[in-house]
């Protein structure tokens, strides 16, 4: 069986262009694919209402996959001397009711591009050998020193599916490791990756070898994260079409969702003369004015340095503690992640609270 869907499914901007204003996101998504990666368990331990939700609202042939909590994956990097089954076992514990539903796919462990051979293969073994085989496991390396066949034994024994990839880090090699195959389409953008609009030519040399890998494999999963501006939903429906599997509903949602695209492209075009480039402040505070109000931006001054904890900072992440809050940034794919109040308010207005606004300055 091959399923093929996005990375998370609840974006605001593909409304308009997969939803419509008001629609349950998650209701519309599951009657048009059947499966969907769990992308939000990545920042944080999903709520156990949320995923008795999805438990109980998606269709009984719907598949979830998830991806463990970056806690695991790139705050302890698997280290088992820091807890790591611990953790695993408490996240595994709160998909249960998936699980038991029948509902719950393979989770994926999504390694930091830090995470290198040399420094880190026996810390990999060792929590490789501690999965509880009752559950399916995909990894997907971001370091292409693990591209070696040493390491594809490794993942072999423990039945861990290498995640094939198409992203600017790593060729798009098709190893299997596992009755089983993951597929991630990154997008091959710039700032980030993830922007990224596939052409139907780029997805038709995908279809030899998915082919190839259906006939190694009982099932495939394969996901879009380009989730700017709908182009996920797009692509996945495109190669459902390329590879012939596309229902009639399908086929008349993808009309649909190329219509929209193609108007939005040009009312996108209107709003990107709003604001040029020349004109943006060259300064933080200039810019957090584009960003926030007067009156937040003076609280934010008054939030000390000492209420300000650096958890996490690297090229790509951004993690830290303001106050009593956690603030999480992907800088890849240009996402935030906050648990204030106020950030609830003003985020789809595309605005910053005074936590966010005295973390940047």
């Amino acid at each position: 069986m091959i399923r093929i869907g996005t990375s998370g499914w609840s974006y605001k901007d593909w409304e308009g262009v997969f939803y419509e204003p008001g629609e349950s996101k998650l209701q519309k998504y599951c009657k048009v694919f059947d499966t969907a990666e769990i992308d939000s368990t990545f920042y944080s331990y999903p709520d156990p209402k949320v995923i008795e939700g999805l438990s109980w609202h998606a269709p009984r042939n719907f598949v979830f996959a998830a991806k463990i909590p970056s806690l695991i994956t790139h705050e302890k990097k698997l280290d088992t001397s820091k807890g790591v089954l611990k953790d695993l076992n408490r996240f595994l514990e709160l998909l249960k009711p998936l699980r038991d539903s029948g509902k719950l796919g393979p989770l994926l462990i999504q390694l930091p591009p830090k995470f290198e051979y040399d420094k880190h293969r026996d810390v990999l073994e060792r929590f490789l050998s501690e999965l509880p085989v009752e559950y399916q496991f995909a990894i997907e390396f971001r370091d292409k020193s693990w591209l070696r066949s040493d390491v594809m034994g490794m993942l072999s024994r423990y039945d861990v599916a290498y995640t094939i990839v198409d992203e600017p880090l790593l060729p798009p090699e098709t190893y299997i490791t596992a009755d089983f195959a993951y597929v991630r389409w990154h997008g091959k953008g710039k700032n980030p990756w993830y922007y990224y609009h596939y052409d139907r030519k780029e997805l038709e040399a995908w279809k030899p070898r998915v082919l190839e890998v259906s006939e190694k494999t009982k099932n495939i999963y394969g996901y879009f994260n380009n989730h700017f501006k709908g182009y996920a939903v797009h692509n996945a429906l495109q190669v459902l079409e390329i590879l012939g599997i596309i229902t009639p509903a399908q086929r008349r949602v993808l009309e649909r969702v190329e219509e929209n695209l193609r108007r939005g492209a040009i009312e996108y075009h209107k709003l990107s003369q709003i604001l040029p480039p020349e004109k943006i402040p060259d300064n933080v505070e200039g810019m957090l004015r584009l960003l926030t109000n007067e009156a937040r931006l003076r609280r934010a001054k008054e939030i000390g340095g000492g209420e300000i904890e650096v958890l996490e900072r690297s090229e790509s992440i951004l993690s830290a503690r303001v106050k009593d809050y956690r603030i999480f940034i992907d800088v890849e794919r240009k996402m935030i992640v906050h648990d204030c109040a106020d950030w609830a308010r003003v985020r789809d207005a595309l605005s910053f609270c005074k936590h966010l606004a005295a973390l940047m300055l």
